[in-house]
Order: C-alpha cells, then structure tokens, then sequence
C-alpha cells in the first residue's frame, strides 16, 4: 500500500483525500434519497448536508487536538499543518450544529438523525480504508495469515482498519432497513450509533494506542459512555413505543 494514489507534475494526490471526497459524496447521496424517502425537500437536506459537512470537520480536526492537546499546545500551527481526523469529534459537531439547523427548517432532529443512520458506516468505510492505505491506526503484532506488514513496523501487524471496514460492511445493511422504516424518531441513528460504540470500544484494545487513561484509552472512554446512554434510551424507547 502507498498513501499517494497518483502525481500530476509536483502535486502528489493521496488517496486518504480521495476516500474522503467519496465520503462527502456518498453521504450527500444518501442524505438525499433518504431524505427524498421521508418527505423532506431537497433544498432542505441542501442545507442540512452543508452545514453538517463543515461541522464535521470542524468537530474532527478538535477531536484529534483534544486527544493530544499537550501537544498542540506546544505546537499550535500543527493544528492546521498536520492531518487527522477523529470520528467522535466530527459526529458530536454534527449533531450538536444540527439542533440549531434543523429548527430553522421547521424539521423534526430525530428525524433527520435517522436518515443520515447510514452515512454512519459508509463514512467508516471510506476513512478506515484511507488509514489502512496511510498505514496508520494498526493494531499489535501477530501472526495471524491475515496480518499486514506496513513500511513502518518492522514485523507483521493487526490490521484494525481492515476490521472497522468489515464491522462497517455488517452494519450497513441494517443501518439502511433501520432507516426506511424507523419505528420511532432516532430509532436508526441510535441503534447504529451503539453498534460503532460497541466496535470501536472493542477494537480500541488492539489499536494503536494514544496515552492509557486507567485501562482505556480515550476513544473507549467515549464509546462506553454512548453505550451507557444509548442503551438504556433505546429499552425505554422500545417500551414505550410497543404498548
């Protein structure tokens, strides 16, 4: 693997840049058809794509900062100069600017939490597959046939991308049936939201790590919390949706 995909002249195009352009793309695909499937115009999902785009991230790159802040503290033009994005920052962004935009259309949140259920995994598929190909975010050395030797490790390792791509695959299919029939407001964005919790905690253990808070990093250390909140809210929801 090699992170430039292709040069024209001097300018190098890297396919972590490509994989996140076709991330844009399919979630405004997405946010579309299924805006389209709930009644909403598209004008509408226009605005609430754009909006929720630059959220993201917004919300990513301050992910990552927060996540090493002593060092950009000390290095405060690296906050613009190096990549990397974080996933719980940029969905957090999102959802918080979406409280704001969604009440100047006069559209119900949870509603449009549930059509964008699937830009969730489709959105882990792309940005793991531009990690994998950075050969970044691995995991542990081993043996296992399926291990990966990057340029930089010196043995054959984990490839934890790889297996958020896979998780990612599986949830997608449901994310989708979620989201055409939702059987309450935040139905598919909730259920999706636990499950990526539920493989990022998991999967955290293996993954290159950041700085150890206790037993965890804090990437698990959010995941566990969504956990502890989604999973009680969707048993009430459930409930009291089924009487």
């Amino acid at each position: 693997m090699h992170p430039v995909a292709f040069r024209i002249g001097s300018i190098s195009i890297y396919w972590y840049g490509i994989l996140m352009a076709l991330t844009f793309l399919s979630a405004y695909l997405i946010a579309h058809h299924f805006g389209k499937w709930h009644g909403i115009s598209a004008d509408v999902m226009d605005s609430l794509f754009f909006s929720s785009a630059v959220a993201g991230v917004v919300g990513g790159r301050l992910g990552v900062v927060v996540t090493q802040l002593d060092y950009y503290l000390a290095n405060p033009i690296e906050i613009f100069a190096r990549g990397g994005m974080a996933s719980h920052g940029a969905i957090a962004a999102i959802m918080l600017v979406g409280i704001i935009t969604v009440r100047r259309h006069n559209v119900k949140y949870w509603r449009i939490a549930d059509i964008a259920a699937p830009i969730l995994p489709v959105g882990h598929i792309f940005i793991r597959l531009g990690n994998f190909l950075n050969g970044e975010l691995y995991g542990p050395p081993t043996n296992v046939p399926w291990a990966v030797k990057f340029p930089q490790t010196p043995v054959p390792v984990h490839p934890t991308q790889l297996y958020e791509v896979a998780a990612s695959l599986v949830i997608l299919p449901f994310a989708v049936k979620w989201t055409r029939h939702p059987r309450y407001p935040g139905y598919a964005f909730l259920r999706v939201l636990l499950a990526h919790s539920i493989v990022r905690f998991f999967l955290d253990f293996i993954r290159q790590h950041s700085p150890l808070i206790g037993p965890f990093v804090l990437t698990q250390i959010i995941a566990l919390a969504i956990c502890l909140i989604t999973i009680p809210l969707i048993i009430v929801l459930d409930r009291r949706y089924s009487s």
